[in-house]
């Protein structure tokens, strides 16, 4: 073993009950992960993530058995027709020529909790000396919610066909209610790569799904019975 693999909680929210949990899965994320340099916010880097993202969530959204049922036509959420609760978050969360689906959203009364296990290339305790870990982690969680003005797309103006509807998992990453971090030592190259890059990360992220409100209609598809 190579040094010592380090825990720890970033963000902890008191109300925070991982038995309320409502939904988990796994995203993942491989290649560099920046932090914000010298005035550079990194947008085209933030949303080079979320399009590797993105294809995930979408298939969490037509795999996961709640999610179909959120797939199909509502007639609570219709006046004239129904319409999906996925069609309404499309058209509720349209910017910049995007119809974003985010997953956590305040309307649906959820929250989430992410525990993170990163692979970097340094040893276990460095990042967090040098308290680089807090923003790198700050550019991963721009790019977990959508943008919320246009430069965020970092000139990625219009979405391909492939990206209509554009998943993501937040609305906002104040959303976010707990966050715990497991660091170690990566050691093998991303893929399409010969050497492992100082900058490099290899992320798997735990995404647990938290009810914050009365359960309706709006989130009941959420929710596991």
């Amino acid at each position: 073993m190579i040094g010592r693999p380090e825990r720890r909680v970033i963000l902890h929210d008191p109300d925070y009950d991982p038995e309320r949990f409502a939904m988990k899965f796994r995203l993942t994320y491989q290649g560099p992960l920046l932090a914000p340099n010298n005035g550079n916010r990194r947008a085209k880097h933030k949303h080079e993530i979320r399009k590797q993202l993105h294809p995930q969530l979408r298939r969490l959204w037509e795999q996961h058995p709640y999610l179909k049922v959120a797939r199909q036509p509502d007639p609570l959420l219709g006046t004239t027709t129904s319409e999906s609760l996925l069609r309404h978050l499309m058209e509720e969360h349209y910017r910049f020529r995007y119809h974003f689906v985010p997953l956590v959203t305040a309307e649906l009364s959820l929250t989430c909790s992410i525990d993170i296990l990163f692979l970097r290339p340094t040893m276990p305790g460095q990042i967090i000396n040098s308290g680089d870990l807090d923003n790198r982690l700050k550019t991963l969680f721009d790019a977990l919610r959508m943008p919320s003005q246009k430069d965020e797309l970092g000139g990625f103006d219009e979405p391909p066909d492939d990206e209509v509807p554009f998943y993501c998992l937040l609305e906002d990453d104040r959303l976010i209610s707990h966050v715990s971090v497991e660091t170690d030592v990566i050691l093998e190259a991303i893929p399409n790569k010969s050497t492992i890059d100082p900058n490099d990360a290899r992320l798997i992220m735990t995404i647990n799904l938290v009810p914050s409100g009365n359960m309706g209609w709006h989130n009941i598809n959420f929710v596991a019975t």
